[in-house]
């Protein structure tokens, strides 16, 4: 099975392309490039995909957006299965023990999640960064989430799945409730 994933919850949009458990290709792009502007390059060829894997944030309110249309659409046109994955657990989810996943949110401000050996212990938090405070021996992770970690994570989904109009369409990204969102 080849999957393209995308995840653009942050400046650093990237793109991969899995085929089974194995990543192919993967390129990332790093700011002031905007989500909107490499998608086009960064997608490429896309004769042979057989799903679409996104992330759904939290993160940049235009990036996820962006995001979102773009792997529906191409999920939409050539009538391919789609799944979304939590980009907070892309970043945390190859690692042991707890962690704690970070995004920026606004400035001052993170998305942040515990992990513990890849599952979440609790619901998404905004914090202001300095305030931010971990129990001892978490590990604060800040890397920016990678395409080929949405994909990982959507591939259980996505195997065996088939084209859903309702499941497309109704895939939204994780704004975080109460967090107002703004564009940018």
């Amino acid at each position: 099975m080849r999957v393209l994933a995308l995840d653009t919850s942050t400046p650093h949009t990237s793109c991969a392309l899995l085929e089974d458990d194995r990543v192919v290709r993967e390129r990332s792009f790093e700011p002031p490039a905007k989500a909107g502007d490499v998608l086009p390059v960064g997608l490429g060829d896309l004769e042979g995909i057989d799903a679409v894997a996104v992330g759904l944030g939290p993160g940049s309110f235009t990036g996820l957006r962006v995001g979102l249309a773009a792997a529906k659409a191409i999920a939409y046109a050539r009538k391919l299965p789609i799944a979304g994955a939590s980009s907070l657990q892309a970043i945390a989810a190859a690692e042991r023990g707890l962690v704690y996943a970070a995004t920026e949110a606004r400035k001052g401000e993170l998305f942040v999640q515990a992990f513990r050996d890849g599952a979440p212990q609790g619901a998404v938090q905004v914090v202001f960064a300095a305030d931010l405070r971990l129990p001892d021996g978490a590990r604060l992770l800040r890397e920016p989430p990678r395409a080929a970690a949405v994909g990982l994570l959507c591939l259980p989904r996505l195997r065996g799945a088939s084209y859903d109009a309702s499941a497309c369409f109704s895939l939204a990204p994780d704004y975080v409730q109460g967090f107002p969102a703004r564009g940018g």
